[in-house]
């Protein structure tokens, strides 16, 4: 029941039988609530949280206390927050090898404003607590997203002809990118090592040095990929088929043994259905960041590849790896330079 505004309360200990001998009219004007009526006691439910899927239509529901996340894998990855209830908070711990996703209960709800908003929890261990503002559904949930740090890559600018399709590859400095390369393969020509401090290399037919590489001794623990940002000068008018546009793609490459590096693909950003700056100049020629130009924002683990090392920055359980990027230009793209600016968020 609702307990109206003002109402006093005086403490009753369980076995205090005085209730038994007050009048029908005491009892009357000062009924009775339960602990339960205020949310409950100070000890929360702690419960272990099974994903499933990628998406929304996950059928995976967080119950209200604690979700403790033990297992997370590229296509169970997901949960839903509980039914709203205005006051009541949620809490999620993942204990996985990967961030995970956390969706409103159903279709409409909100997050941090966002309708159909997601939230993307890392794998710290760390305590994350929904506190749900608005019932009944579709509700609406508020979060503290954790701190992130952030790697800017230099800009990347491709030279682009309309009929022909273009592809760079590199890390976007004079001498470490590639426009067309002949090399028979991505990894022969272009290396970034040094982590924290990038430090690039031109490689000509030998085996690639490692990106954001560092020792287990000075980057424990991993740190992981949570997003990829891509912004660019790119316009919807730049293209004559809407559904053709740049794609940027993430290689991370891992030593293997005996020299050999095995390739994988993660973290790829397409920017068809990307978002487009709402407001702000245009200038001539255009630039990164203008007014219409499409910037992409794409969560690491929805698509992330195996081995989850993948969106790893460090020494992984497979070994050293490093990171560079393609640029694929599609050839109905109009004529001119096409400019990106790459991040990497990483907890």
């Amino acid at each position: 029941m609702a307990i109206p505004s003002g109402t006093k309360f005086q403490g009753i200990p369980p076995g205090n039988d005085d209730l038994n001998k007050r009048s029908a009219q005491a009892n009357a004007t000062a009924p009775l609530y339960d602990i339960s009526e205020f949310g409950g006691d100070s000890i929360q439910t702690v419960s272990t949280l099974t994903l499933q899927g990628t998406t929304n239509a996950s059928t995976s529901q967080a119950i209200y206390g604690i979700n403790v996340i033990d297992t997370a894998t590229v296509s169970n990855l997901a949960t839903r927050l509980p039914d709203p209830t205005t006051g009541k908070q949620t809490t999620f711990v993942n204990n996985s090898t990967m961030s995970i996703l956390v969706f409103p209960s159903v279709v409409g709800g909100k997050i941090n404003g966002v309708v159909d908003g997601y939230a993307s929890i890392p794998n710290d261990g760390k305590p994350h607590t929904f506190l749900c503002t608005a019932n009944p559904l579709p509700g609406a949930w508020t979060w503290s997203a954790p701190a992130v740090s952030q790697i800017q890559l230099p800009r990347i600018s491709v030279a682009h002809t309309n009929g022909t399709g273009t592809a760079a590859y590199g890390v976007g400095v004079s001498g470490a990118q590639l426009i067309n390369p002949t090399g028979a393969n991505w990894f022969d020509n272009v290396s970034v090592s040094g982590f924290p401090t990038l430090t690039f290399n031109v490689i000509s037919g030998s085996a690639p040095g490692r990106d954001y590489w560092a020792s287990a001794a000075n980057l424990t623990p991993l740190r992981t990929i949570v997003n990829t940002k891509v912004y660019s000068n790119f316009l919807a008018s730049d293209t004559s088929v809407p559904s053709q546009v740049p794609q940027v793609l993430r290689k991370v490459a891992y030593n293997t043994g005996g020299g050999a590096y095995a390739n994988y693909s993660a973290s790829g950003v397409s920017l068809f259905g990307a978002d487009t700056v709402p407001a702000g100049p245009l200038n001539s020629p255009v630039e990164v960041g203008d007014v219409g130009t499409f910037y992409k924002i794409q969560p690491a683990n929805l698509v992330q590849v195996s081995p989850t090392e993948t969106d790893k920055i460090g020494f992984s359980s497979i070994g050293d790896h490093y990171f560079t990027f393609i640029i694929s230009l599609p050839q109905f793209l109009a004529t001119k330079t096409y400019e990106f600016d790459i991040f990497l968020e990483h907890t």
